[in-house]
């Protein structure tokens, strides 16, 4: 295998085999939860503090006091422990309420994967909305262990002279984003193309590897998720900023529109059903996951769901693939190619994404692209497979298809950008 294929396909490890030279990404583990500290040694720690009880005739009292006094002097309480206040103001109470949430969040990824879908992924979940109203929307994926944000870009930046060392820009943001603090684990572009209707739209996918010391920050700022919301929301806005600005240190990827839940949501569905938009979406629903998939052919994987204003039932096909070669441009691999390897007429999505590869102390930016077609049956999601081809072999590219688990290798490359390797 050239070099060229290793820093392609070197995104993440594998977990289980997708086709003869593809593998769905291992899933991110999260840490184990703090455990709760112990109370106070002894039986009743609500007497810590307290003075002896000792037997007195009936209407005695101490020295210097009145019959009367005794029964109304109140009973002196138990001063707070400073280890519990973590040196903060709120008591126990405040402590007991971080320490929960600690735990709640560290668990959130575990509860979270339990879910099998969509397609066998390991859940997704929703995170309170941010307070801001150009904040993004986020969302935890709980079997990887990442926190997402999408934002539309312009379609442009993929095209022309100055897209040739859109790699090289990615991966220096994301060595710098590291170096800051930020836990950025990857980037990804996604251009979505709807065949002969509709325009070209792209994408930015950010992720967030979730961290023992995000959690700990979570559990300073609020109760429950909110404070999750709160620490991950500011450095995605950070990141889309850098992706936008201008200059050495920006990625000059234009302005960047960041997506609610509901444009988030219509997104995720187009990619499912091609087509579906924004029909029938409704608060809390999960209504971009498809009603029916059929994952048993190898060549394909078909997703049956409602589609268009009278929400009639329609089935879409799906192949994925990945770029076992990339085009050679001016300054280096021309990642932003990958965009023109759906030709006209050919509806699909493919994406570009971002990580560190390697071993640990020596990691470095590494880049894989991901090709899926899509058709409306099994006879046009075969020709869509060899327009790609051809597309690829015309820009001196190759994309590989995945020949069984189609509904992994989609799942992982478009809506979750977990990755493949080959």
């Amino acid at each position: 295998m050239s070099a060229q294929r290793d820093a392609a396909a070197g995104l993440l490890r594998p977990r289980r085999p997708l086709c003869d030279t593809a593998q769905v990404a291992p899933q991110t583990r999260v840490s184990k939860s703090v455990a709760l500290e112990s109370q106070p040694v002894g039986k009743n720690p609500r007497a810590q503090g307290r003075e002896p009880r000792t037997r007195r005739s009936p209407g005695s009292s101490r020295p210097g006091e009145e019959a009367g006094d005794v029964a109304r002097r109140p009973a002196p309480r138990p001063a707070a422990h400073p280890a519990r206040t973590g040196g903060q103001g709120g008591g126990l109470g405040f402590w007991v309420r971080r320490r929960r949430t600690r735990s709640h969040l560290s668990y959130l990824p575990k509860w979270t994967a339990r879910r099998p879908e969509p397609f066998g992924v390991q859940g997704l979940r929703w995170l309170p909305a941010p307070t801001g109203s150009r904040d993004p929307a986020l969302f935890l994926h709980g079997g990887a262990g990442t926190v997402l944000a999408v934002a539309e870009m312009s379609p442009g930046v993929l095209r022309g002279p100055e897209a040739g060392d859109l790699g090289a820009r990615l991966g220096s943001l994301l060595e710098q984003a590291i170096q800051a603090g930020i836990p950025l684990a990857r980037l990804q572009v996604l251009t979505q193309v709807p065949g002969p209707v509709g325009r070209t739209r792209s994408y930015m996918v950010v992720a967030l590897a979730y961290t023992r010391e995000l959690v700990a920050q979570a559990a300073q700022f609020a109760q429950g998720e909110r404070g999750l919301t709160t620490v991950c929301a500011r450095p995605m806005v950070e990141v889309f900023t850098q992706l936008a600005a201008d200059g050495t240190s920006g990625a000059r990827l234009g302005p960047l529109v960041p997506m609610d839940r509901t444009g988030v949501t219509s997104l995720l569905a187009s990619l499912v059903l091609p087509g579906r938009g924004m029909v029938n979406l409704r608060p809390g629903a999960e209504a971009w996951q498809p009603t029916e998939v059929d994952a048993r052919a190898p060549r394909w994987v078909s997703m049956t769901g409602p589609v268009g204003p009278a929400a009639q039932t329609s089935t879409w096909w799906h192949a994925t693939g990945w770029v076992k070669r990339w085009p050679r441009g001016a300054r280096g691999i021309d990642v932003a190619a990958s965009a023109s390897f759906l030709p006209p007429g050919v509806s699909g999505a493919t994406s570009v994404v971002v990580g560190m590869a390697g071993p640990a102390g020596d990691r470095a930016p590494a880049v894989a692209g991901y090709v899926t077609v899509s058709g409306h049956d099994a006879a046009e999601i075969e020709l869509a497979r060899i327009a790609a081809h051809a597309a690829a072999e015309e820009r001196d590219g190759f994309v590989e298809f995945c020949d069984r688990r189609h509904h992994l290798a989609f799942a992982n490359t478009l809506p979750l950008a977990t990755g493949l390797r080959g």
